[in-house]
């Protein structure tokens, strides 16, 4: 006997056939599109705009450094080092130009000197006399350019006096201070400016007795020196005044 049956219904399901995206051509690049070129004149801006920093970042001179605190009358003590200015390099002396005259400005150790710090001449109202002072009796760090007070004590030949010491000469130039040479009896030879008309005073003081160099501070000197200044161009004033008349 025969069984009829029926057919069996497929189940499975076919997946859905995708189809490729189709190739997109590349467009062309027009050459003549406004954002092209600004881009391209973007980059060529920043590469030569780099380029100029770091050359003038790499570019040094060599200027004149303080090798120590200079005061207004001092003598410029100086060294070269080369640094990078860009546009105030014209402000300073280079290294190759001598520092001629005497500070006009006061510049603190380590820093550069500007070329308006340094100028003029000694002033021809002064006269530079050698004080011979024991070491003990002045500052151990004492060089030129340093401001100071001459104190003298009247002594009769010993170490000791009754007689309190007297101030000569205040807030005074020194020239130099040299430790290497001592005198017969260990002084140091310490040069300093004395206006011409104290210079009997100064003498008296190194005959009478025992002579003291105090410290002028820095910031009491340098309002000092632009009243020496004044003074300076007064002196001068006189000493041509002196040589006009009969």
């Amino acid at each position: 006997m025969n069984v009829l049956t029926r057919p069996r219904a497929k189940q499975a399901t076919q997946s859905p056939v995708v189809s490729p995206p189709r190739a997109e051509r590349m467009r062309r690049i027009r050459w003549r599109d406004t954002r092209l070129w600004l881009g391209l004149g973007f980059m060529i801006v920043a590469m030569v705009w780099g380029a100029s920093l770091m050359s003038g970042s790499e570019s040094t001179v060599t200027v004149w450094r303080a090798s120590r605190d200079l005061l207004p009358g001092a003598a410029p003590v100086v060294e070269p080092v080369a640094v990078s200015l860009g546009a105030a390099a014209g402000s300073y002396l280079t290294a190759d130009q001598p520092l001629v005259g005497v500070m006009l400005l006061p510049v603190t150790a380590g820093s550069l000197v500007p070329a308006a710090a340094v100028g003029g001449a000694p002033s021809s109202g002064v006269r530079r006399v050698t004080f011979p002072v024991d070491p003990l009796h002045a500052p151990v760090d004492l060089a030129a350019g340093d401001r100071v007070d001459v104190w003298a004590t009247v002594t009769d030949g010993g170490s000791t006096s009754v007689i309190p010491p007297v101030l000569v000469l205040p807030r005074v130039l020194v020239v130099s201070a040299d430790r290497e040479s001592l005198g017969v009896g260990g002084e140091i030879a310490v040069v300093v400016e004395v206006p011409k008309s104290q210079v009997s005073a100064a003498v008296s003081a190194i005959r009478s007795g025992v002579v003291d160099l105090a410290a002028v501070p820095i910031t009491e000197a340098v309002t000092d020196s632009a009243d020496a200044v004044s003074a300076g161009s007064a002196i001068r004033a006189a000493d041509t005044r002196d040589e006009v008349s009969p």
